[in-house]
C-alpha cells in the first residue's frame, strides 16, 4: 500500500511539474505587447512646415523621403501656400514622381487623414514664396 502511494504522489509530483513548466513557456512565447497601443516600430514620426521651409517647392526634405507611409496632415496657420505630397524618387525636383498622393491649398485649418503607403518614400513640397503656412505630417517606415 505505502509503495502505491509513494507512486501515485511521484506521478503527481512530476505532471504537476511539467505542467508548470509547460505554463512557463506558453507565457514566455507571447506576441511582444504593445505600448500605447502602437508596437515599436511602427509608431508615427511627425515634422513641421513653417518659415525655413521657403521655396521648399524645389526639394523634397530629406528626413521624409526615407519614411513609406503618409499618416495625417495638420494644418494649423493658414496662408495661400499650397502643399503638395508625392510618391518620391529623389530629392531633386526633377526626378518627383509623378504619382501625386494629395495636393491642396493650405487655406483652411483643418486635419486630413491619409494612411497611404508610398512605394519610394514621401516627398513634401510647400510653396512658401505666396506666404507661410505651418503644419504637421506624421509619416512612418
Amino acid at each position: 500500500m505505502k509503495t502505491i502511494r509513494n507512486n501515485l504522489l511521484g506521478i503527481v509530483l512530476v505532471s504537476m511539474i511539467v505542467t508548470l513548466a509547460a505554463i512557463i513557456l506558453v507565457a514566455s512565447q507571447q506576441a511582444r505587447t504593445a505600448s500605447a497601443s502602437v508596437f515599436v516600430g511602427s509608431e508615427y514620426l511627425a515634422t513641421t512646415t513653417d518659415a525655413t521651409w521657403s521655396t521648399a517647392v524645389t526639394q523634397c526634405k530629406d528626413g521624409l523621403v526615407k519614411n513609406k507611409v503618409l499618416g495625417s496632415v495638420l494644418v494649423t496657420k493658414t496662408s495661400n501656400a499650397i502643399l503638395t505630397i508625392t510618391d518620391a524618387t529623389s530629392t531633386t525636383h526633377s526626378d518627383f514622381a509623378t504619382t501625386t498622393i494629395a495636393s491642396f491649398p493650405l487655406t483652411t485649418v483643418g486635419e486630413y487623414t491619409f494612411d497611404v503607403r508610398a512605394k519610394r518614400g514621401i516627398c513634401v513640397q510647400v510653396d512658401t514664396t505666396v506666404g507661410v503656412a505651418s503644419t504637421t505630417i506624421t509619416t512612418r517606415n
